[in-house]
């Protein structure tokens, strides 16, 4: 019996092989499959599928590939590739649907799946990962086809690279010292090929995957990750850095300073690049976002667009909603012209560019957007999530109140936002202020009310 706790409100995720094992990937590729013929529609009968450098994931290949060609679909094997490679590969093959196997920036012990339908169409909480736990939970019996699938290998690496390159003004970048943590994660054979054509003096720390992550988490979000960065940015005299996390769909920078570059300031700086020539189009921002960043949208002739925060949500607003660009504070990045999924490479040489064009420091270039004070995320285990955000309402009811991820209540010169996590039981709390003497004492006072 498949353990229910795998099933995601973004993808398919758990430890190996006491959550996820072959026979979870097997019964997974039967579900995946029941699925999108249930849903209709097909115009083909082929699948995607890339796999992470994960001990386990070329073992899970094999089961989940098993269990797609049983029901006589085709299987397009991309090899070891980045989760925006495996995009790509869904758009522009024209299949029915993929599967990414990969547990992104989890520690070592996890594998999971992620499962899109054609033109990398998101299976979340709100798009079909319930269908798909209901259907894996029935024990399904293993067809006989009739005709079975086939596997068809394909490299597709170069085709991808050259189109992340014509987004950019090659002869624009200049010559900087750029050093790029790969975290030992699948970015690595992309980034160095990508970099024998670009100028500079480019550093890449463990650029080859390996699924043990010998150095560290290939998680950039967390400050502890970004220890051998920051000290070879400092050492080397660097215009900037970057961490990728493990499947490469995620990225965070460091200044010429080796400090970290808020996520959402990034997603600022891209908007504003990007309204030079879109004047007019929305711009996503998530609920976590410092005001700054819907006040530079815009300023730079943007309509900003608030939303939950979770990659899978976040494609699914930007395409019912045309939304040109977005971003979300842990570092992804999303591009309609994408095929509304997110990228790492293009917003490196997208910021790589405009430190170029503007002539400043990437500290100098982030520095307007520092005008507020923010608390980061904080975490608090509890008992009844749902019973500590109504007294929180209640408490600052005569605030603008807003319901779109947990509750954020807004007040002229600060806000805070406290939403339940999707996986555990904690609440996360977000607070910005005008001034940190506001921020610190707003701040105690709702601990108080949580605690």
């Amino acid at each position: 019996m498949i353990n229910p706790k795998i099933f995601k409100a973004y993808d398919i995720r758990g430890l190996y092989p006491s959550e996820i094992d072959e026979e979870t990937a097997y019964q997974i590729g039967q579900a995946f499959i029941g699925f999108l013929n249930k849903k209709g529609g097909l115009n083909n009968r082929q699948i995607v599928v890339g796999r992470d450098m994960r001990v386990s994931s070329d073992d899970l290949f094999e089961a989940l590939t098993q269990s797609l060609m049983s029901r006589s679909f085709d299987v397009i094997d991309i090899g070891r590739c980045s989760t925006p490679l495996f995009y790509w590969a869904l758009i522009s093959e024209r299949a029915a649907g993929g599967v990414m196997i990969t547990a992104s920036h989890n520690p070592r012990q996890y594998n999971g799946f992620k499962l899109y339908g054609a033109e990398a169409w998101p299976i979340g909480e709100t798009s079909g990962m319930q269908d798909i736990k209901a259907l894996a939970m029935k024990e399904m019996a293993t067809p006989i086809a009739a005709l079975p699938g086939r596997v068809v290998k394909k490299d597709i690496m170069s085709g991808y690279l050259a189109y992340v390159k014509s987004r950019i003004d090659l002869k624009k970048l200049e010559p900087f010292k750029i050093v790029a943590d790969c975290g030992n994660g699948m970015i690595g054979p992309e980034l160095t090929e990508l970099l024998k054509v670009l100028p500079g003096q480019i550093r890449v720390l463990f650029s080859e995957p390996d699924g043990t992550f010998p150095n560290h988490e290939a998680n950039p979000i967390k400050e502890e990750n970004l220890v051998a960065l920051k000290q070879a940015v400092k050492e080397a005299g660097a215009d900037f850095g970057v961490a990728f996390d493990g499947d490469g769909d995620r990225l965070t920078f460091v200044d010429e300073k080796g400090e970290s570059v808020r996520g959402d300031f990034i997603t600022a700086l891209i908007a504003e690049e990007l309204l030079k020539t879109s004047p007019g189009q929305k711009i996503f921002y998530e609920i976590r976002s410092s005001r700054a960043v819907p006040e530079a949208i815009v300023a730079a002739g943007g309509m900003p667009i608030l939303g939950r925060a979770g990659h899978t949500l976040i494609k699914m607003q930007m395409r019912r909603e045309d939304i040109l660009f977005g971003g979300e504070l842990s570092g992804h990045y999303f591009f309609k012209d994408l095929g509304f999924v997110d990228s790492a490479l293009l917003p490196l040489l997208m910021i790589w560019e405009v430190l170029g064009v503007e002539q400043k420091t990437l500290s100098a270039i982030v520095a307007p957007f520092k005008k507020y004070y923010h608390s980061g995320e904080i975490n608090f285990s509890v008992a009844d999530a749902d019973k500590i955000i109504e007294a929180v309402v209640q408490r600052f009811s005569d605030g603008q109140i807003k319901r779109i991820d947990g509750i954020t209540i807004e007040y002229p010169d600060w806000w805070f936002n406290l939403r339940k996590s999707n996986t555990e039981p904690l609440v996360r709390l977000n607070m910005e202020a005008d001034t940190a003497e506001l921020l610190e004492e707003k701040k105690q006072e709702i601990i108080g009310l949580i605690k």
